[in-house]
């Protein structure tokens, strides 16, 4: 006897069934693709702004303990040290001042340093230091760019060191950040901005 191979039957379902399975699949792959596509796109912003965050710590607190060796190395070597800014240059040099005439000579030790990772000395209009007083340059000591520690550890002058990174400037103060001296006993203190609480530095 004869023995056919008889078409393999598929009902309408079963037929359904693989044409809901093939579009759902299409489908479940676009919106699998969409998700990953915007949580990308959330999770490069908030790195953008953790890394402006840290490059802006990292650049301010190394002025901060620079100021605090210069006025550290004024106390243990009984000598000025001086600490002068340049807000054009977006630099500072400290120089172990010797002989006390305010002028470096040959014989004198200095380190220039430069601001990196795009911090810069600025500050944007409105923002108050840390006295609550209106600020009207990045930097300032009694009006100038420059602060002497001597012997005591007493500094020329009170004043601050304003920076901010440079997709802030203009914009936010939410990475403001700021150095300041006492002129009577030569601290130096870093500080915060926080525009959510009073007093917005801390």
């Amino acid at each position: 006897m004869e023995t056919r191979n008889l078409p393999e039957k598929r009902g309408k379902g079963n037929r359904r069934l693989l044409e809901s399975q093939d579009g759902f699949t299409l489908i479940e792959m676009l919106i699998t693709l969409a998700i990953i596509g915007i949580a990308f796109t959330m999770s490069a912003s908030n790195f953008s702004k953790w890394k402006d965050k840290h490059q802006i710590n990292g650049q301010a607190q190394k002025v901060y303990f620079d100021l605090m060796l210069a006025r550290t190395s004024a106390v243990k070597n009984n000598n000025d040290v001086l600490v002068t800014f340049s807000t054009v240059n977006d630099s500072y040099t400290v120089h172990d001042d010797t002989d006390g005439d305010g002028v470096e000579d040959a014989s004198e030790s200095s380190k220039s340093v430069n601001l990196e990772e795009n911090a810069q000395f600025a500050f944007n209009t409105g923002i108050s230091d840390i006295d609550g007083n209106a600020v009207s340059a990045a930097v300032s000591f009694g009006g100038s760019q420059t602060v002497t520690f001597d012997s005591r550890g007493q500094a020329s002058a009170s004043g601050s060191v304003f920076l901010l990174h440079a997709n802030d400037i203009g914009i936010t103060n939410a990475r403001a950040r700021t150095i300041s001296v006492l002129k009577a006993t030569g601290a130096v203190d870093y500080w915060t901005y926080d525009s959510t609480v009073t007093p917005p530095w801390s």
